[in-house]
C-alpha cells in the first residue's frame, strides 16, 4: 500500500502554498513586532515558521476534511443494514455451498446445527434483527440435496 502521484503532488502543492502564505504573513507580522530587524533576521525567522507551521496546516485541513466528509456521509437505517448483510450472505452461501457436499463438509463451513438428522437448521440471524435468516440445508445419501432459507 503506498501513496499515487496525484495524492504526492497534491500534498506538495498544499505544502508549497501554505508554506508560502506562512512565509508572507510571518514575514509582515515580524516586521511590526521586531525592533531594527534586518532583512536576513526576518527572512530566516519566516523560513523557519514556515518550514514548521506548514506540514501542521496541511494535515490539519486534511482532518478537518475528512471530520466533515464522515459527517455528511449518509447513515443506514438498521433495516437497510440488515438487508445488505443478508444479502451478502446469501451470496457467499450460494458461493459456498454445492450440491453433493457431504454433512461433514458443511459443519466444517457453518458449525454445528442445531439439529442432527438429514435437515440442518442454522440461524444466521442478526442479534436484535426483526427478520430472521434460518438456513435449512438438506441431505440425501449422495451428499448436499438442497440448501433454501426459511422465511
Amino acid at each position: 500500500m503506498g501513496v499515487d502521484l496525484p495524492t504526492l503532488g497534491l500534498t506538495v502543492l498544499l505544502l508549497l502554498i501554505f508554506g508560502r502564505l506562512i512565509f508572507w504573513l510571518t514575514r509582515k507580522l515580524l516586521r511590526k513586532v521586531m525592533k531594527d530587524p534586518s532583512d536576513r533576521q526576518i527572512k530566516l525567522l519566516s523560513r523557519i515558521s514556515a518550514f514548521i507551521l506548514s506540514p501542521i496546516t496541511v494535515i490539519g485541513s486534511f482532518a478537518l476534511f475528512i471530520y466533515i466528509s464522515i459527517q455528511t456521509a449518509p447513515i443506514e437505517s438498521d433495516e437497510e443494514m440488515e438487508r445488505s448483510h443478508y444479502e451478502m450472505m446469501e451470496e457467499d452461501i450460494v458461493s459456498d455451498l454445492k450440491v453433493g457436499m457431504s454433512k461433514t463438509e458443511v459443519i466444517g463451513l457453518f458449525g454445528e446445527a442445531d439439529t442432527t438428522q438429514s435437515v440442518l437448521i442454522y440461524d444466521l440471524s442478526l442479534p436484535d434483527a426483526k427478520e430472521k435468516y434460518m438456513l435449512e440445508i438438506t441431505f440425501d445419501t449422495k451428499g448436499l440435496k438442497e440448501f433454501r432459507r426459511q422465511r
